[in-house]
């Protein structure tokens, strides 16, 4: 989950790195070698930036959602008094649907 900098930075590093190793060119290696490495650290930072940004944001939906499924019975979620709680966002649904292909579960329904 990078930017296409970071991406183009790790498929150039690594063509210099393998053409220098080629061409016995150190100096276009050791320049490869050094500009993928710099698209994987920005990759990696990217991805921590992605993962503190999501739990900071759970994290806030815990706090203001106090009616969540496990805080109500199956009778209270399904009732008239919390007709919004049956409706699910559409990460929720992405995320039973990517379940749902990864488990191969949606091939035996």
């Amino acid at each position: 989950m990078g930017t296409f900098k970071d991406e183009k930075d790790v498929i150039v590093g690594s063509a210099k790195e393998k053409i220098g190793e080629w061409t016995n060119n150190e100096e276009l290696e050791k320049s490869g070698k050094e500009q993928a490495l710099e698209g994987r650290i920005g990759q990696e930072q990217r991805e921590k930036r992605v993962d503190e940004l999501d739990r900071q944001n759970d994290e806030r939906d815990a706090r203001h959602d106090r009616t969540t499924p496990e805080n109500l019975g199956q009778e209270e979620l399904l009732s008239e008094d919390h007709p919004d709680q049956n409706k699910i966002t559409s990460t929720e649904r992405r995320d039973a649907d990517q379940l749902k292909h990864f488990t191969g579960i949606e091939d035996k329904l």
